[in-house]
């Protein structure tokens, strides 16, 4: 496993970071104890880069993995919030120390920025983030972003040390521009010293079919320093460390087809409208439907807004 400097934030990371989302309630729902069992595998293959947020409800799969652990490497952890306001980050910041049973956050950032305007809506807790760095409970404070202008504004930040924007080889679910645009816009920020770890590198699953050429495209990226897959079984987990530590004629993985499910209960709220990052839903007869397919990345927000549960990834 290849291992490097995650930007200038002294936190040395596997290549390969663990998607923490798949394993949770918004997608595969395992619990804790059958969460834990694959992360435990994949951190023993030497991953050692955990990407999760509190939105994915994954905290205690983690904490269930890190038991007894012993690694060469430190664990690093990178957890996302919400919060915009001072008392929102403080008590996402507690919630994280507590439900992960760590005193410090390697990385915390600020989950889904599109701009510098949503940036500046989001700066009382991003103070507080830089405040806990000084008091040594966060390591790194950045950002998590879909969007071309996320990225290019948190790269105005100095004090912002870490992004995770989302990109691919086909550039699905990339907001606010294009593929070209949003890789200028990391090199920019790597530039600046910014880590810079990928989200979506297969498009929710839209890219399986390329599993190979879509991990290649990033891993040939000198200014991409850690991926974050989505892992749901120790095969996978098995699958993807062998091609990330050098095994390159594996076939293709489980290709199996995944969809967004709107139950018949849907009451046409539009709150999973409003939650999806990328537009592709709309209320069509009074109930939710999937309108623009080829913009959904399965990241399954939409779900966790759902008052009536009736929407999923499955």
């Amino acid at each position: 496993m290849e291992y490097v400097e995650l930007g200038q934030t002294g936190l040395i990371v596997s290549k390969l970071c663990f998607g923490a989302l798949t394993i949770g309630p918004l997608q595969r729902g395992l619990s804790e104890a059958e969460g834990g069992a694959i992360l435990r595998r994949a951190l023993e293959l030497g991953v050692n880069f955990i990407d999760t947020a509190e939105l994915y409800g994954t905290y205690g799969h983690i904490r269930v993995a890190l038991q007894d652990l012993q690694t060469t490497y430190p664990v690093v952890i990178a957890t996302k919030s919400y919060a915009y306001t001072r008392e929102g980050m403080l008590q996402s910041l507690e919630k994280a120390q507590r439900e992960l049973g760590l005193d410090v956050i390697p990385i915390f950032l600020l989950h889904e920025q599109e701009s510098s305007h949503t940036l500046r809506g989001h700066w009382p807790a991003l103070e507080v983030l830089w405040e806990a760095k000084k008091a040594g409970i966060v390591r790194a404070v950045g950002i998590s972003t879909h969007h071309v202008g996320g990225v290019e504004a948190a790269s105005e930040i100095p004090e912002i040390d870490v992004i995770s924007p989302l990109i691919n080889i086909t550039g699905i679910g990339i907001q606010g521009g294009t593929r070209e645009e949003m890789l200028n816009a990391i090199q920019g920020a790597a530039s600046k010293g910014k880590g810079i770890y990928a989200m979506k590198p297969l498009g929710g699953g839209h890219l399986l079919t390329r599993w190979s050429l879509a991990l290649d495209y990033l891993l040939d990226m000198p200014d991409m320093h850690s991926i974050a897959v989505g892992m749901k079984s120790i095969a996978e987990v098995e699958h993807n460390v062998a091609y990330f530590t050098g095994q390159r004629d594996l076939p293709n993985p489980d290709q199996t087809t995944r969809r967004l499910h709107v139950d018949d209960w849907c009451i046409g709220c539009a709150s999973c409208v409003s939650a999806c990052p990328n537009g592709a839903l709309d209320i069509r007869d009074g109930r939710a439907v999937v309108a623009f397919p080829n913009q959904c990345v399965f990241c399954g927000y939409c779900g966790a807004s759902c008052p009536e549960f009736a929407i999923k990834v499955i």
